[in-house]
């Protein structure tokens, strides 16, 4: 047995699933290749149009609401993954869905795109907010737990050490300190 790992195919709890293979694939049923996306089926790969999918417009990540709504909008999507061989796992890409879908999807998210960037500006307040709390309650905890530690000194720490997302501490939904991180 090697310690290799082996790529298994992504679930399909999560409904249809189209894979964008490492290496050169050909379509099992019409011989066409190499394919960009394929979806297997019975363990053997199918280009889109044989596997029925082939009016589907593919939507990469990035734009959460977009693909929301165009999920939403679209009677068929499809999850399109691609295996991550550094990792050793399975990558979400983007959806396929239907162009209709999509258009409707776009003219949703341009008619509220202004109320979304003021509901993102007030959330960055808001954390700004609980950043601050945040970082002022670790250097308290810092001066208690070590009495003879410079003030200064405990703000520089906790606030070096606070920084959202930094990944150098643990943190509760609630603001507090979690251990381990």
């Amino acid at each position: 047995m090697t310690d290799k790992a082996v790529p298994v195919t992504p679930s399909s709890r999560t409904g249809l699933v189209a894979i964008q293979p490492l290496k050169k694939k050909r379509c099992a049923a019409c011989r066409r290749g190499p394919l960009s996306l394929l979806v297997l089926e019975e363990g053997v790969p199918r280009c889109l149009d044989c596997a029925d999918l082939g009016h589907l417009v593919f939507l990469p990540r990035g734009d959460t609401a977009l693909t929301r709504r165009a999920r939403e909008e679209s009677t068929l999507s499809v999850i399109v993954m691609r295996f991550n061989r550094r990792k050793s796992r399975y990558e979400r890409q983007g959806v396929l869905v239907e162009e209709e879908g999509l258009a409707r999807a776009e003219e949703r998210c341009l008619a509220d795109a202004e109320a979304r960037r003021r509901r993102r500006a007030r959330d960055a307040q808001r954390r700004a907010v609980e950043d601050d709390r945040f970082t002022e309650a670790f250097a308290a905890e810092i001066l208690r737990l070590f009495p003879r530690c410079p003030a200064e000194r405990a703000r520089a720490i906790a606030a070096h050490a606070s920084v959202r997302g930094s990944g150098r501490v643990g943190r509760e939904r609630g603001g507090g300190l979690t251990e381990g991180g």
